[in-house]
């Protein structure tokens, strides 16, 4: 699969869950404009990715529909405070392209566009104790 239009960043993506359709700037992405919607669900396991091939699973939190109007998008079923250029940056777009949606070239009105919001796993970290005994254990296994 190649993401770039020249053809360079050639990768694979690893097996797993389903990939989110648009990538993220970062793999600590919380939000994500889709002006084309998707059809994954809230409450599904999901991986998103970046351009380099890196991917990260992330559970969606929340599917909020948008309505695009000239002054930018709005929640279509919520009165919630979404910060635009945090969604934005995430989304890896142009604070002006996302508030001025409605004018961009490739807006399709008939597509319901979504907003989706993130929850990261957590990872669990190695604690001192289980280094200390993988040390331990290699240590012990050096003369063999």
């Amino acid at each position: 699969m190649s993401c770039c239009s020249k053809g360079y960043c050639q990768f694979k993506f690893p097996d797993g869950p389903p990939l989110v359709d648009n990538p993220v700037s970062n793999l600590q992405a919380k939000y994500q404009f889709l002006p084309y919607g998707t059809l994954l669900e809230q409450g599904e396991v999901v991986r998103i990715w970046m351009e380099s091939g890196q991917t990260e699973t992330v559970v969606i939190d929340q599917k909020l529909r948008l309505q695009i109007l000239p002054s930018g998008p709005k929640l279509i079923d919520s009165e919630q405070y979404v910060p635009w250029q945090l969604v934005a940056h995430d989304t890896e777009m142009a604070y002006e392209d996302l508030i001025g949606w409605a004018q961009h070239p490739l807006h399709n009105p008939h597509e319901q566009a979504v907003l989706l919001i993130y929850g990261h796993m957590i990872k669990e970290q190695p604690t001192l104790k289980s280094r200390w005994l993988n040390f331990l254990y290699k240590m012990r296994n050096l003369g063999r």
